[in-house]
């Protein structure tokens, strides 16, 4: 049996998906409360943990063939990273009590300890689980990173916190990530992988991949620093994760976030992402 954690998000939903159509026996673990009758009808098994409760982590781990994980940031907390070790801490518990090995959601950039913002979940996320032989793959920008900008460029324009224009980064489709987490489930070895899309793409080249989805001229623009913290409180954050953003994608921009070595290469091109995630939009119009 394989265990998904965050299976009502983008990642663990997709991954837990793929293992259930292969016929892999599934349990997914979702928040107390949480509904979890969608996931009794595709035939997995259902269990309730919060991610900080080692307890109930480990009864949600109990005979598992391996377990997939994921430290996704919190963003109402006022000290990200203390959250960020509570969950790695319990994670680390839970597999050790029942034995069992984990393939974790990493990010590019994780080999730092400081420096990159919410990155450093990922880089705590490693140190906690790699002494249990744990694997990691490590994504590059999310391409869903983009969607919530499609608005704006329905009008024309691309914004973007990259900068220069033309600097290529490395990206990843959700798609992408979980076929590599379930190879990884499947096999026994332990390892870290770094994911990227077929190639690296600027933000001229998402503006260029949406202009041919959409059908009409869309232009990248850089939001200017100064105007950073104004445009990430639009999207309800606190002080403190608009500060941990704001470190992030700083540290893109001077190349502080990179891959520590040559990555291995997804199929989904942004292209392909532009296309899909515009269908709905077009259909409408």
């Amino acid at each position: 049996m394989f265990v998904i954690m965050g299976a009502n998000g983008q990642t663990g939903g997709t991954v837990a998906h793929t293992l259930l159509e292969q016929g892999q026996s599934v349990r997914v673990v979702l928040r107390p409360g949480r509904d979890g009758q969608g996931w009794y009808s595709r035939g997995a098994q259902v269990a309730h943990a919060e991610v900080q409760d080692a307890a109930a982590l480990s009864d949600a781990f109990a005979g598992a063939r391996a377990v997939y994980v994921l430290n996704p940031p919190d963003y109402a907390s006022d000290n990200m990273l203390a959250s960020g070790r509570a969950v790695a801490d319990a994670y680390r518990t839970a597999l050790d009590a029942n034995g069992v090995r984990a393939v974790a959601l990493s990010s590019i950039g994780a080999q730092h300890a400081e420096g990159t913002g919410n990155i450093v979940t990922t880089h705590i996320l490693e140190q906690a689980l790699r002494p249990l032989g744990a694997s990691f793959v490590r994504a590059g920008n999310f391409m869903t990173n983009w969607l919530p900008s499609l608005p704006a460029m329905r009008t024309g324009v691309l914004p973007t916190f990259f900068a220069p224009l033309d600097r290529p980064i490395p990206h990843t489709a959700v798609a992408d990530i979980a076929a590599t987490v379930v190879r990884e489930l499947r096999c026994a070895d332990s390892r870290t992988i770094e994911l990227a899309a077929p190639a690296d793409y600027t933000p001229a080249d998402v503006a260029s991949a949406f202009c041919a989805a959409l059908g009409q001229p869309v232009t990248a623009q850089v939001i200017e620093r100064a105007q950073w913290g104004q445009a990430l409180s639009q999207f309800g954050m606190s002080q403190a994760a608009i500060g941990s953003w704001t470190e992030m994608w700083e540290s893109f921009n001077t190349g502080h976030i990179r891959f520590e070595g040559t990555p291995e290469r997804g199929q989904v091109t942004i292209e392909d992402f532009a296309k899909t995630s515009a269908a709905p939009v077009q259909a409408q119009q």
